[in-house]
């Protein structure tokens, strides 16, 4: 599943409220609809009068059990002849709203609508957090006032650094390799967040709320994000999309149903989170092409994207597909997932617990920071592709 900037601001402000040890019962305004479904919108710039969506995600939020299920709808979706992302840009919140809710055949409960002053606000208040670019990137546009100059190097960034960062996305990948850095920065800033006192939690959310339009009020959303905090189970679901024979984005009519009953069924049944993995290329390819390509596979059949993968070369030499599995009670689930995703592989299965594969684990991430790979830990297993 692959994580947007706007989701990245609302797990990070999740994370926030976590931390908070301050007692705010008497602010509570108790949410009665149980699961409450949220239309999330993330904006970009204002262009000619036009506000461009940069991200349109569906939250359904089953706060008694402390669940949230979360999915992203493609930005280019064709409903009909318009593309989704020009829905809200002329019809607004409540355009985009009755769209989806006809095409799914939900009720929204309320809305939140994000811009990119949010993420630079928390870029500036947690940061510097060190990022290394591996290759330049270099964009400009002025209509948005956007200047994006990178070469390889090591960089202690903030806010608007932060920003360039995970707006750019001129490169063969595009938006996928733009998700992997949102990923990378939202881990490194919630590490940042762990290390904040309770009035710099509180002043940072207060902050944050002010670049923040919603038709909940602040009882509302301290009632169900203090219900999530207690035991947050957390599943993403893949937007069932396809592409036409002239390359549009359109609904894939023989998934949908299947996804309409997830989002319908948040109460009754239980969201997995799936194992952390790293995924290190040990193929003869050692192209970003690898790293286009797992991402396509894994996003396709697993439903979920490795917490990291390393396409380049790092000095690891396997000669047979292989696991290393840190968390034993992870076995048989990470075998039936790399079934799926690799049906024609075999791997070879290694715990890091038995005497001398913990050794082979820590060459492993020896080696990586040697090449200035760094693991954003912690993992429940270790894959090495071969092929």
């Amino acid at each position: 599943m692959l994580l947007t900037i706007t989701s990245s601001v609302l797990l990070l402000l999740i994370t926030l409220l976590a931390l908070t040890k301050i007692s705010v019962e008497f602010l509570y305004n108790k949410v009665e609809k149980n699961p409450y479904c949220l239309l999330v919108v993330g904006t970009d710039a204002v262009i000619e009068k036009t506000v461009r969506t940069d991200a349109i995600m569906i939250l359904v939020v089953d706060h008694e059990h402390g669940r949230v299920l979360v999915s992203n709808v493609p930005r280019d979706l064709l409903i009909g002849k318009s593309k989704i992302n020009s829905v809200y840009e002329k019809s607004g919140i409540s355009g985009l709203q009755g769209t989806l809710s006809e095409l799914l055949g939900i009720e929204f409960d309320g809305y939140a609508i994000v811009n990119y002053e949010v993420f630079k606000y928390l870029g500036d208040r947690l940061g510097p957090i060190e990022i290394q670019i591996r290759e330049p990137m270099k964009y400009t546009d002025t209509v948005q006032n956007l200047y994006i100059d990178f070469q390889p190097g090591i960089y202690q960034m903030k806010g608007d650094q932060l920003l360039a960062y995970i707006r750019y996305r001129r490169e063969a990948m595009g938006d996928l390799a733009r998700i992997e850095r949102q990923k990378e920065v939202l881990i490194k800033l919630m590490d940042k967040a762990r290390s904040l006192d309770v009035f710099q939690v509180a002043s940072i959310f207060s902050n944050v709320r002010k670049n923040l339009s919603m038709n909940l009020n602040l009882g509302e959303v301290i009632y169900i994000f203090l219900r999530l905090k207690r035991n947050l189970n957390m599943g993403f679901v893949t937007f069932p999309y396809m592409l036409n024979k002239d390359g549009d984005v359109v609904v894939d009519s023989q998934k949908i149903g299947d996804y309409k009953k997830i989002l319908s069924s948040v109460t009754t049944t239980e969201l997995k989170t799936p194992p952390k993995i790293l995924l290190i290329n040990c193929s003869e390819d050692k192209s970003r092409g690898f790293l286009a390509r797992s991402q396509d596979l894994w996003s396709s059949t697993a439903g979920f994207l490795p917490n990291q993968i390393v396409w380049e070369e790092v000095g690891v030499k396997y000669t047979s597909n292989t696991v290393l599995i840190l968390d034993r009670t992870k076995q048989e689930e990470l075998k039936s997932i790399l079934k799926k995703v690799y049906p024609n592989l075999e791997f070879v299965m290694k715990f890091t617990s038995d005497k001398g594969v913990f050794n082979e684990y820590l060459d492993l991430i020896k080696k990586m920071s040697e090449n200035r790979i760094y693991p954003t830990f912690p993992y429940d297993a270790v894959v090495m592709v071969t092929k």
